[in-house]
């Protein structure tokens, strides 16, 4: 449009930006929001929630509900300034679903997850399948149903700049012709044949796979594909949303069907191009994956670390109460409903936890069932038993037993 103030109109929000004389930001948008459908709309009322603005100065961007704005350098950074906002507004409209911080390719029908923070490389990583010619749900939000299925935002993968001299040729020539918008900081890639899924296209959950990038001296390592415990994949989900409000159970409620018809993997990889291919290699022949045993809870991990103080081995210990299980295969997950706080348990803590469900026991009475169950020198199992139980205690999921200590 030519108009010198229109706003931005995506499906399933309605009008949300006004941009006011900045036919560059338009285009920008036009380019970012490929698989969104933006049309652009003679001003309606009342204002959307967003703006930008062009002056004598630059570029503006504010909203209506604060006086504040704020400048941005280019209509590239404008883009990327809003967009994170809309995908935000986009899930508050639309409650039924559960945005989660991740990456999603489509492989076979099915979506493989990359559930990661920021700087993780969960953009590079979807910009390498573009390249391998997979179809890319996203590279940073993904909404996902109650049912598993995956629904595609629409937005081009964006990659910060200036991209890193050590992908391979081949990626960095493809990287060179696809990004068609970006200024100094950032770039999205806009491929010609762009396998971008569409806005609001679903396709069913597969896969769930965490990534751990090589240090630039290993880049031209060969990838490796490790098989986790599906509770992996839960627990990196449950860090990885924006239901801020909801509670541990209602998150756990919403991702257990998913991750009973899921695996999970760990990705060990260097060059981007390189991995994306072993990924969808390994995944259509599952066997090809490297098969090891579950991460170390971190949960538990940091809280023995934090130096409490062991009870005896003499003391008696039960369940507290307001504890929700969810087993998850071979894997339990426990809520401290009180807190919120979702907790999940290794091997031996399971153990535990299972143990005195049936009666309240002792330190040295648990030390010396799991070294007969396990076949473990008690020595060591008295060792370990002591800050486990710390760390349990101070989770709020087992307390001392109280007509035992009087």
């Amino acid at each position: 449009m030519t108009e010198s103030v229109v706003d931005l109109y995506l499906p399933g929000i309605g009008p949300c930006v006004r941009i006011i004389h900045a036919p560059e930001v338009v285009t920008a948008f036009k380019k970012a929001l490929a698989g969104w459908t933006a049309s652009f709309v003679a001003p309606q009322e009342p204002p959307p929630p967003f703006y930008i603005k062009k002056d004598a100065e630059g570029l503006w961007q504010g909203e209506r509900a604060t006086p504040d704005e704020f400048y941005i350098p280019s209509a590239t950074s404008a883009v990327c300034s809003v967009v994170g906002e809309l995908m935000g507004y986009y899930l508050e409209l639309q409650p039924e679903l559960l945005g989660l911080h991740c990456a999603a390719v489509e492989i076979a029908g099915r979506l493989v997850l990359f559930p990661e923070d920021s700087r993780a490389g969960k953009s590079t990583l979807s910009a390498a399948f573009m390249a391998a010619g997979y179809r890319v749900f996203g590279d940073d939000v993904l909404a996902l149903t109650a049912q598993g299925e995956g629904v595609a935002m629409g937005v081009a993968p964006r990659l910060r700049l200036p991209l890193p001299t050590s992908f391979s040729a081949e990626f960095s020539a493809y990287l060179a012709e696809s990004i068609r918008l970006a200024d100094d900081r950032y770039g999205f890639v806009l491929p010609v044949d762009a396998p971008l899924a569409p806005h609001a296209e679903r396709a069913p959950v597969g896969t769930i796979v965490l990534l751990e990038r090589y240090s630039d001296e290993l880049i031209h390592t060969e990838p490796e594909l490790i098989r986790l415990p599906v509770g992996e994949g839960l627990l990196q989900l449950l860090c990885q949303n924006f239901a801020y409000e909801a509670s541990g159970e209602e998150l756990i409620d919403f991702l257990l069907p998913l991750m009973q018809h899921s695996s999970c993997y760990l990705l060990r990889y260097g060059e981007p191009l390189t991995a994306a291919r072993y990924v969808a290699r390994s995944l259509q022949q599952p066997a090809a994956a490297v098969h090891a045993a579950s991460l170390l809870n971190p949960s538990l991990a940091e809280q023995s670390a934090l130096g409490l103080s062991a009870r005896s081995l003499m003391t008696l210990w039960e369940p507290t109460q307001n504890v929700s299980r969810y087993e998850v295969g071979e894997e339990l997950f426990l809520i401290q409903t009180r807190s919120g706080v979702i907790h999940r348990l290794n091997n031996t803590g399971k153990a535990v936890w299972q143990l005195l469900q049936q009666e309240p026991l002792t330190g040295q009475e648990l030390s010396e069932v799991l070294a007969e169950s396990f076949d473990v020198d008690l020595a060591l199992v008295q060792s370990d038993i002591p800050p486990l139980l710390a760390a349990l205690e101070q989770a709020e999921l087992i307390e001392m037993r109280q007509d035992a200590a009087e």
